[in-house]
């Protein structure tokens, strides 16, 4: 018999008392061993420091007791905020995300850009309008002390009142289209005086046509007895415009705008038994293109300032016309029109205050100057009243207008 069975029989017989020792203690297993060690298991527990631990395959979730529908529902509940976050990137969030393949200029850009993960659901928002009514409080400059009596002149034209409308449509947030209406703003001066001691006017009389003006008081010798002038102007106008809108930030608009400034002055007088009479219309229709812009500045968490500007060159037709009457002699009489170009400027500033998440109320200072026109101060400058007298039209005045404004605007 071979003497070297003895040795392997006690090594498998300690082999075997260590692994029911260990078993019995506790510390583990012969199939952890196993699985320590590369080999086949058929337990799902592990034993690390005195603590039994649950083991499973990677590829059998359900078998760890994973909830695959909550993890679904949990994953889905992400990428929905994840859209939301995405969607507010258009107007107040209010949108939800669609397709590149229709997304227009919502994107900013080409439609599955790098910038939108190459395919990914684009921002977009919903369509919104909005419509602001002002009150405008301006003055029409230049007039104090105009007249062509030589005992009274002219007081400055008050600041009266008007609106203005504007309505609008953002289809996409970004581009949008609006029209605005302003007017009418009429102002007037009217003074009159009445002298026992007679009135006397600045006119001349035509030196080919002496004693033609006795009814206005030319001569010290017939003076009249009561004398009106009335000032009076008006200015309206609409316009339609393409917005582009740049966040709750800026307003950019290019478009077509019609502009109706019109003017009349009346002197007339009394001496005796006769009359007279100076009128003179100056009218101006201007039609043409402008630019502008509305930009806001944050102040706080709901107000803000703003600045609004416009500019716009115009096609001016104007006219003028004139009549002077001395009791029964028409002096002059007559019309003309002519075709300029002509400008409109625009500039206000203001603060902005948020009502609400709809409504939005404002007020500021706002100047506008007009170049290019015909008014009536210029049209009767020359003071010699011949049978041309007012005929040839002058239309290179400029007029300011200041003023203050007060409005509300919603959005919705």
């Amino acid at each position: 018999m071979n003497n070297n069975w003895f040795p392997r029989f006690a090594a498998r017989l300690f082999g075997t008392l260590a692994a029911v020792g260990l078993a019995w203690s506790g510390l583990g297993t012969a199939a952890t061993q196993a699985q320590q060690f590369g080999g086949p298991s058929s337990s799902n527990t592990m034993m690390h420091e005195g603590q039994a631990f649950r083991v499973v395959q990677a590829s059998d979730p359900a078998a760890a007791g994973w909830d695959l529908n909550a993890m679904q529902s949990a994953m889905n509940a992400s990428s929905s905020s994840f859209g939301n976050e995405v969607a507010q990137v258009g107007h107040h969030g209010l949108g939800q995300a669609q397709s590149c393949g229709s997304c227009g200029t919502q994107c900013g850009g080409a439609c599955g850009s790098a910038g939108y993960g190459g395919g990914m659901a684009c921002p977009t928002c919903d369509p919104y309008r909005y419509a602001s009514v002002e009150a405008l409080y301006m003055r029409r400059e230049g007039i104090d002390n105009f007249t062509v009596a030589r005992d009274f002149a002219l007081d400055d034209l008050d600041f009266e009142w008007a609106p203005r409308i504007t309505v609008g449509m953002v289809p996409d947030c970004v581009n949008g289209i609006e029209v605005g209406f302003t007017g009418v703003l009429d102002w007037e001066s009217d003074m009159s005086i009445s002298a026992v001691d007679g009135l006397s006017t600045l006119l001349i009389e035509d030196p080919a046509q002496p004693g033609t003006l006795g009814t206005f008081g030319f001569n010290a010798a017939d003076e009249a007895d009561a004398q009106r002038q009335i000032y009076e102007s008006r200015f309206w106008s609409v316009e339609m415009n393409r917005t582009m809108m740049a966040w709750d930030v800026a307003k950019l608009l290019i478009g077509g705008r019609y502009i109706d400034f019109e003017e009349d002055f009346n002197y007339s007088t009394v001496n005796g038994a006769n009359t007279g009479l100076l009128r003179n219309n100056a009218a101006n229709r201007m039609i043409g293109l402008q630019v502008g812009a509305d930009i806001y500045n944050p102040m706080g968490r709901f107000s803000s300032s703003y600045v609004r500007a416009r500019a716009g060159g115009f096609l001016n037709i104007a006219e003028a016309s004139v009549l002077v009457r001395n009791d029964a002699s028409i002096l002059a009489n007559g019309s003309e029109e002519s075709t300029e170009l002509s400008g409109m400027f625009e500039f206000g500033t203001g603060v902005r205050y948020q009502v609400g998440e709809l409504m939005a109320v404002r007020g500021g200072f706002e100047a506008w100057y007009l170049t290019g026109v015909a008014t009536s101060e210029e049209q009767i400058s020359s003071a010699t009243v011949t049978p041309t007298f007012g005929r040839a039209l002058i239309a290179d005045d400029d007029v300011f207008f200041i003023g203050l404004t007060f409005g509300a605007e919603l959005k919705y």
